[in-house]
């Protein structure tokens, strides 16, 4: 006969062994569950935004260069007819242009792009990293760039002013010269709106080293080095312009 009993036999699932990926460190922002993810959205909507309205001012910029160049030519090409001497009389001098200077200035600026991309991108990488909630790598090679960035504008806009030295030194002013005063405009609106961008990254670089929210950090650094790269474009176009239209 056969016997019964009250015991009844479970099966165990087996247990996996390693304890899983255990959880991810979150510092300061980074990650945290659907919070986290809803900041790194709105910011990146934010940062559309910004560059929409950074397209409308580089376009206001651009034209604003575009009409100074041609005011620049066309004085150049100016002139009258001396009707004594029989003779066309132009009234434009050709301008010495300290040229040693000036390609030391744009080798600076150009030099100055490159640095602040490698900080965009680095501050880029991490930004991957904690749109995930991970938190990114502690090293901060993106300070150290953006620093030798802000030297570098100030390099160059010091540079501009040992430009301008040079040529008061050669009898060359604003008011005196037709094309000394046209060469003071257009250096002169270049390095003003390369001393805004200088300011905005001044601005990033404490953000960065104050270790504000992330994504904002991310976002001035993005903004600010589009405009910085278009002011480089712009100064090579401008010594093209006064070395081939003198």
């Amino acid at each position: 006969m056969p016997r019964i009993t009250d015991r009844v036999d479970i099966e165990k699932e087996p247990r996996l062994g390693g304890g899983g990926p255990g959880k991810i460190p979150h510092w300061r922002g980074y990650g945290g569950g659907d919070d986290g993810d809803d900041d790194f959205v709105s910011s990146r909507r934010l940062l559309r935004r910004y560059r929409v309205l950074l397209v409308a001012v580089l376009i206001s910029i651009f034209t604003l260069f575009v009409a100074a160049a041609l005011c620049y030519v066309l004085r150049g090409s100016g002139g009258a007819y001396d009707q004594v001497h029989q003779r066309f009389e132009h009234p434009w001098k050709p301008l010495v242009l300290p040229y040693t200077r000036m390609f030391v200035n744009t080798l600076v600026l150009l030099l100055s792009s490159l640095t602040l991309e490698l900080s965009r991108r680095g501050m880029a990488r991490k930004m991957e990293f904690a749109s995930m909630g991970i938190v990114p790598p502690r090293w901060q090679t993106e300070i150290g760039w953006l620093a030798l960035t802000v030297v570098l504008g100030f390099g160059f806009l010091a540079g501009q002013v040992m430009v301008w030295q040079f040529l008061r030194r050669q009898g060359v002013y604003m008011t005196r010269d037709l094309v000394g005063s046209s060469f003071y405009v257009l250096t002169g609106l270049h390095a003003l709106h390369l001393a805004g961008g200088l300011l905005a990254l001044v601005y990033a670089l404490i953000a960065t080293w104050s270790r504000r929210h992330f994504a904002w950090q991310a976002m001035v650094l993005e903004i600010t080095s589009w405009y910085w790269h278009c002011m480089g474009a712009l100064w090579v176009g401008v010594f093209a312009l006064l070395h081939f239209a003198k």
